[in-house]
């Protein structure tokens, strides 16, 4: 909590230091004034919100794969391929539609579907992950993905002034960065807490013996620990567990895992559910032809100017 509370302060410095720059007619390392563009605020929230999905996906993915089943880097790659192509795929096809779409239309479509991967990745869980509705969950994440990228970057340039380009991409790296950052942490520990949570509530209803249990309690005092589920009854083995007890820890150890997988995709489809309501200032007109009117009427202004004998500049 103290690093939350300098961490805030920092930041209210940063922003307060910028505006008074701004203000001044000074040159600000950012003009904070650039976030009162709805447009804008809308964008970067989006973004923040797809990046923390998909760094949230891609930390607890792999870590159940490798950590839980055991995979080694190349399985835990295949599994995952479905999300990759689908995103390039995806991100080539939402370049194609925004001719004739508007990115708020095509970014509702992709966080939509966004929303029902996640429920689908939710249904799809099982032991080993090898389902086809894994992954088909997977491949319509990498779509929904896929089209979200096609649009986002370009809603955020265009939003602010070419000279105020620059800018607006550093403020995109911060938000992708935060939003990064944000996913990885909160997905992680939605998964450590409700595997230990679930795994505990397991343990005591169980018919294992009252010793087993406590010394189960005991060494989950701290936490418990990704092991893969084929090595619990080792480990309990090694605390003083006979070998039928061992065996129904792991299964109890097991059935944890997945539901705090379970959890934590839905844990996703909320963060999902959170875009959608983020996007509402997404703009509902082609972008191109929102660019063709601010041209022609910059030329018309020209011609008006040339017309009263005023040069244009």
């Amino acid at each position: 909590m103290p690093y939350f509370i300098v961490a805030g302060l920092l930041l209210w410095w940063f922003f307060r230091r910028q505006s008074t720059l701004e203000r001044h007619g000074r040159v600000p390392l950012l003009h904070v004034s650039m976030l009162s563009i709805r447009r804008l605020r809308s964008g970067l929230s989006v973004v923040a919100a797809q990046y923390a999905f998909t760094a949230g996906l891609f930390f607890m993915v792999p870590i159940y794969l490798q950590m839980t089943l055991g995979l080694n880097a190349l399985d835990t790659g295949i599994r995952i391929f479905p999300l990759s192509i689908a995103l390039i795929l995806f991100s080539m096809v939402g370049t194609w539609l925004n001719r004739s779409w508007s990115p708020k239309f095509i970014v509702r479509i992709g966080q939509l579907v966004l929303i029902a991967s996640s429920l689908v990745l939710v249904a799809s869980v099982s032991a080993n992950l090898k389902s086809v509705a894994f992954g088909v969950g997977m491949f319509f994440a990498g779509a929904a993905l896929g089209l979200l990228a096609s649009q986002l970057g370009n809603v955020n340039m265009s939003s602010v002034p070419e000279k105020q380009s620059s800018e607006a991409g550093g403020l995109q790296g911060v938000f992708q960065n935060l939003g990064s950052s944000l996913g990885t942490a909160l997905i992680g520990s939605i998964l450590i807490a409700s595997l230990g949570s679930i795994f505990l509530a397991g343990v005591n209803p169980s018919s294992l013996p009252q010793s087993a249990k406590t010394t189960v309690v005991q060494s989950t005092d701290s936490g418990v620990a990704i092991v893969p589920a084929s090595s619990v009854p080792q480990i309990a083995e090694k605390a003083g567990l006979s070998s039928s007890d061992s065996s129904e820890l792991m299964g109890l150890y097991q059935d944890a895992q997945v539901s705090s997988l379970r959890i934590s995709f839905f844990a996703l489809a909320l963060i999902s559910g959170l875009s959608l309501m983020l996007s509402r200032n997404i703009p509902d007109t082609v972008l191109t032809d929102v660019r063709n009117d601010e041209n022609e009427k910059e030329e018309e202004e020209e011609e008006e100017e040339e017309d009263k004998g005023v040069p244009a500049p």
